[in-house]
């Protein structure tokens, strides 16, 4: 069975391109837009990896709230998460997998946009361990 990617981004575009490169690899995708219904949706999704955004419009750093919220979950704590992000582009903060953190940024990899199809799926392949 393939393994599944839920990938939580308001940016539609940034969904349906990852959903095409993901998919188009063997990989089965669930998504949602938006943060305030993502845990629900991913712990019935039940994936294998999270990718999440950091950034939405209701909170710029959203997706480091809702990354502590997974890990902090029963259902979802021990499921990989990969962070996508243009932070660095608009605030030149320099987050990097450096930053990962267990309590701050339990995320199992930090990738900065834009990034090539090659390094997501390289990534994926490492955070779920296939």
């Amino acid at each position: 069975m393939p393994k599944k990617i839920f990938i939580v981004d308001d940016d539609r575009d940034m969904v349906d391109s990852l959903t095409m490169v993901l998919e188009g690899n063997g990989y089965r995708v669930e998504s949602s837009f938006t943060a305030s219904d993502a845990l629900e949706k991913v712990k019935a999704s039940k994936p294998d990896a999270i990718i999440l955004d950091v950034m939405f419009p209701e909170n710029s750093s959203e997706g480091f709230d809702l990354a502590r919220k997974f890990h902090q979950d029963d259902v979802t704590g021990k499921v990989p998460i990969i962070m996508l992000s243009a932070i660095n582009v608009r605030f030149n903060l320099g987050f990097s997998d450096k930053d990962r953190d267990e309590t701050w940024l339990p995320v199992a990899h930090f990738i900065e946009k834009p990034f090539t199809p090659d390094r997501l799926l390289k990534t994926v392949k490492e955070a779920i361990g296939s």
